[in-house]
């Protein structure tokens, strides 16, 4: 026992060291933490400063790293890590930090708003947002791809570049109707230059009105049926959001100078149910329409992501649920390669590489549009900026030449969106695939550097319903007559449309006048009798008793799977419920002529039970089931064996046709 007992001991006693040595798993509670947000600098320059937790590096991945937004309380906000400060007047501003842990493994450090009190202006207070890429009056920017459950901020710039659209209204427009349920909340909106609460329905009104100012129409000389035409395109374009979009929100502005720039902080949820939609594209629309009916209507459409982690490089396709069922050849895919150069230096080449489904066919891609923008290397000279595409059986190389893509750490670089760039391109599919989801990926290479390898891609169907009808009869291998009993049997068939995995399909028919005969064995005899003043021989006599029943037929559970697109197995179970069963018992005599004594010329019946029950019995049998056809959709026809396990029904077959739509 002593060594037995030594040896336990000794191994209590290492597996003590050894716990003592290996770190406890953290609970990670600083991921709950707001980040501590310091101002430093004097009244002639200040700045801000974050401390944040420790970034912890996912394996494989690219240096893990931080990007920031600031909003500054003010209408104003920064990119940068460090942020200068140029508020012009005395107060108390609300400071947020919204940071993003990129190819961080833990969560994003939450918001908390920081107050900062401002006791005189601060000097040289110029501040240049950068946000306008575009020639249009209004664009919008987030702040981060967002994780299933996270927030991030929806920021909204507009402006009054004419001069002549100094008042109007801003709407965004969320929760595409095309995923089925909601995407984001809107949980809080935030403005700094006086913009109001406003409604749709208010709009639209206002855009009905007509002109009631003949004179204000005879003094716009030519453009006299402008607000007309304008108001009629604002409306088309607002009916045109209410049918692609279940969620909007609206405001009024009302003092857009000409040379400002103003900005809306709308902070977004994103709802947990979007985790089935990561790395899909999702769309959110912000639309300017001008008070002043001689200015037209602008639209802006962010395409964005929601993801399992925050990258950069992100590989995204658009409208990844497809409807099978009015889908052909012809379907066109769109995807966005979306890369960032996150070093401390630019990069002059960009090559990326991405692995296409089989079901999709590489020749018919097509370059949409590319960032930065340049020509194909084809008809480009030496030395200038070009983009390459390799075409293979499988895959896709896009290669960026010539470029200077600047780093997001490199030194004077205060525009993040100037270190991003993308490639969006579309592809058909080889023929119509099998109703089985397909992904994608892609590698990123930034000069020499080691390959970027970004999320999968996934195409999903969208399930859809096949409602069908069905009819066939029932026989009795077991009663030695195999014709087809019983009455016609009716039913309907709900199923997923057109599946190529195994599947659950319900059904349920209606059985009326279902009849059921049994007979005693005969009782011989040889005597006379008189019916009706006539002689007659009888033959025998016996007991018959049959059973009419009213039912519904129910299949709860039915398993089945296609083994192509002409033959399908299934298995599952029928529940008949006996709605009305009414049995009846008959005492019959057989007669024959004295002439003919061996032909039955008369029978003789006489009631000796009648008796009628409601919901007289419940039965069940499981079954198999083969159909053949074009099962599917369309017609196909259908044998199955019924295995009786309840009451005294013997097994049966049930022939059948079949019709799904």
């Amino acid at each position: 026992m002593q060594p037995t007992a030594s040896l336990v001991a000794l191994f209590l006693f290492f597996q003590s060291v050894v716990m003592a040595q290996s770190p406890v798993p953290p609970s990670f509670p600083q991921d709950t933490l707001p980040p501590e947000i310091e101002v430093q600098g004097t009244d002639d320059s200040m700045h801000l400063v974050a401390k944040l937790r420790p970034l912890r590096q996912i394996a494989g991945a690219p240096a893990s790293f931080y990007t920031y937004f600031w909003e500054l309380g003010d209408g104003t906000f920064s990119f940068s890590p460090t942020p200068e400060l140029h508020y012009k007047d005395t107060g108390t501003y609300q400071v947020r930090l919204y940071a993003t842990n990129n190819y961080d493994d833990g969560k994003a450090p939450p918001t908390k708003p920081r107050p900062i009190k401002v006791k005189k202006p601060i000097k040289n207070s110029t501040w240049a947002s950068r946000f306008f890429h575009g020639n249009g009056n209004i664009e919008m920017k987030i702040n981060r791809n967002p994780k299933p459950g996270e927030d991030f901020m929806a920021l909204i710039g507009y402006r009054n570049m004419a001069g002549d659209a100094g008042s109007g209204t801003i709407l965004l427009f969320y929760n595409e109707k095309q995923f089925g349920h909601a995407a984001f909340d809107l949980t809080e909106k935030r403005s700094y230059h006086g913009e109001d609460s406003s409604s749709l329905q208010s709009l639209l009104v206002k855009l009905e009105t007509p002109d009631t100012e003949p004179d204000a129409a005879l003094a716009r000389g030519p453009h006299a049926n402008a607000p007309a035409v304008n108001n009629a395109a604002a409306k088309a374009m607002l009916q045109a959001m209410q049918g692609a979009y279940n969620s909007h929100t609206v405001l009024h502005f009302s003092n857009a100078g000409k040379t400002s720039e103003q900005f809306l902080f709308l902070n977004m949820h994103t709802l947990p149910e979007m985790v089935q939609d990561t790395n899909a594209t999702v769309t959110m629309t912000a639309m300017l329409v001008p008070d002043n009916a001689l200015m037209q209507p602008e639209v802006y459409e962010l395409e964005m992501a929601v993801v399992n982690s925050h990258d950069p490089n992100r590989l995204q396709l658009r409208k990844h649920r497809i409807n099978y069922r009015f889908m052909g050849k012809k379907k066109e895919l769109t995807y966005k390669i979306q890369f960032q150069n996150t070093g401390k230096g630019p990069a002059k080449r960009v090559a990326i590489g991405i692995a296409v489904p089989r079901q999709l066919n590489t020749e018919t891609i097509q370059l949409k549009e590319v960032s930065p923008a340049c020509i194909a290397c084809d008809s480009a000279y030496q030395t200038q900026s070009c983009i390459d595409t390799v075409r293979t059986k499988d895959s896709i190389y896009f290669v960026f030449r010539n470029i200077y893509l600047p780093g997001l750490q490199q030194e004077g670089v205060a525009d993040p969106d100037s270190t991003k760039g993308f490639v969006r391109y579309s592809i058909l599919f080889k023929k119509k695939p099998k109703k089985i989801p397909f992904s994608s990926s892609a590698a990123i290479i930034f000069d020499k550097n080691e390959p970027i390898y970004t999320n999968r891609a996934t195409a999903r169907f969208i399930k859809g319903f096949s409602p069908g009808i069905i009819a066939g009869y029932t026989f009795s291998p077991n009663s030695g007559d195999n014709t087809l009993k019983g009455p016609l049997q009716l039913g309907a068939v709900l199923a997923p449309f057109a599946p190529d995995r195994p599947y659950f399909q319900v059904e349920a028919f209606a059985g009326l006048l279902e009849k059921e005969s049994s007979a005693t064995a005969i009782i011989r005899e040889k005597r006379d009798t008189s019916v009706n003043g006539q002689v007659y021989l009888i033959r025998g006599r016996n007991e018959v008793t049959t059973t009419t029943r009213q039912s519904l037929q129910l299949v709860p559970l039915h398993f089945r799977y296609n083994l192509n697109n002409w033959i399908g197995v299934g298995i599952g179970a029928m529940a008949q419920i006996n709605i009305a069963t009414k049995t009846t018992t008959e005492s019959k005599v057989y007669l024959t002529d004295i002439q003919q004594p061996n032909v039955v010329t008369n029978t003789l019946s006489k009631t000796l039970k009648d008796d009628s029950q409601w919901l007289a019995s419940i039965n069940a049998a499981p079954f198999a089931d083969i159909q053949i056809g074009k099962i599917k959709s369309g017609p196909a026809i259908g044998l199955r064996y019924l295995r009786q396990v309840t009451g005294n029904t013997p097994d049966r077959f049930f022939v059948y046709a079949i019709y799904k739509l």
